[in-house]
């Protein structure tokens, strides 16, 4: 529909005021035509809210996909510090079976637990998030993303193995920048390099004697070679299905 300018439509209404021979017609039809713009204009602004609305959100993705991969290159380099100020205030954390740490303070507690500050010569610890699968909330306030976490981690030397897990993580948006407030790491495996998974896997990594947990972890499971799915945030997207997938072991529901 082509929309007419508003000296197009105060015109139009002139003419139809002359023709209609009477000032009540001519001004019903103003009226109507004014009406008409007004709905054209609240129109084009619902157009112009959703459009923003799309880039906001299109935004955001880019936004959190990038905040996963600082916090795995930040990982990598044992910059505990940095990964810390990349979580809210009253975020959590919860590892591998470690646990469960509350509040920023025991995040930054947590991570600079794991090893010296800074990376050193002849350690290799890359942390990969892959496969990312982001759900943003409508308000654009919250987020969720499950992504595939590859670990290679070595000490020249000494030892190498292999890691693997999902995540499945919360984040909360304050005052417009994105932030972890809940970090989900589920351990898939962890093999030494030279056996590899199909000989020998860890079983779940357990709670630091050094350093004990606020909570015990949420989700009890086994890791490979068990079948533990960690449950997905998200619905099918073509079927909007999601009966089963808070079950760890994806049982089909039964059919009557």
């Amino acid at each position: 529909m082509r929309l007419l300018s508003r000296p197009a439509l105060i015109a139009s209404a002139i003419v139809l005021s002359a023709c209609g021979g009477g000032s009540g017609s001519g001004e019903s039809a103003a009226v109507a035509l004014d009406a008409g713009l007004s709905a054209e204009i609240a129109a084009l602004e619902d157009a112009v809210a959703a459009a923003r609305n799309q880039v906001e959100r299109l935004r955001d993705f880019e936004e959190l996909e990038n905040l996963a991969g600082v916090y795995g290159f930040y990982v990598d380099k044992n910059l505990h510090n940095d990964v810390a100020d990349l979580f809210a205030e009253d975020s959590v954390v919860e590892i591998l079976g470690r646990g469960v740490f509350i509040g920023q303070d025991r995040v930054r507690e947590y991570m600079l637990n794991l090893s010296p500050i800074g990376p050193s010569d002849g350690r290799l610890f890359n942390h990969m998030h892959l496969q990312p699968v982001i759900s943003v909330a409508d308000d654009g306030m919250t987020a969720n993303m499950r992504a595939r976490l590859l670990v290679m981690f070595g000490i020249e030397d000494t030892q190498a193995q292999w890691g693997a897990g999902i995540y499945e993580n919360q984040f909360v948006k304050e005052d417009g920048i994105w932030k972890f407030k809940y970090l989900h790491g589920y351990q898939t495996f962890y093999t030494i390099y030279e056996d590899g998974w199909a000989n020998r896997a860890s079983a779940i990594f357990a709670p630091y004697d050094r350093l004990p947990p606020d909570r015990a972890q949420s989700v009890p499971y086994d890791p490979y070679p068990a079948a533990f799915v960690p449950p997905f945030h998200y619905v099918n997207p073509v079927t909007g299905r999601d009966d089963h997938y808070a079950d760890p072991g994806l049982r089909e529901p039964e059919v009557e």
